[in-house]
């Protein structure tokens, strides 16, 4: 009985370090968000497409010339298809 005490205590000491190593790498890398997801996070009015107001400002790594060189149809917004082509690029 005196030899099980140390034996739970080091299991459980190493259960919460597996832990907390884990969480720790979670944290350092995280899920990409998937790109419908990202779409209707920058598309702030809800229209179903995104300005270049809207993708700038939502993410300071998204810039004007990206949006840009998304936008093929020259229309001045990225729908669904446009902004999808971004994620396969990168």
């Amino acid at each position: 009985m005196k030899a099980t005490k140390p034996i739970i205590t080091l299991l459980a000491c190493a259960l919460c370090a597996g832990t907390a190593l884990a969480a720790g790498h979670a944290a350092k890398n995280p899920k990409p968000t998937p790109p419908v997801d990202e779409f209707k996070t920058l598309d702030t009015n809800h229209d179903g497409k995104l300005s270049k107001d809207e993708f700038t400002a939502g993410d300071k790594a998204n810039t004007a010339e990206e949006f840009d060189k998304l936008d093929k149809n020259h229309d001045g917004y990225l729908d669904h298809s446009e902004f999808s082509q971004r994620h396969k690029k990168h």
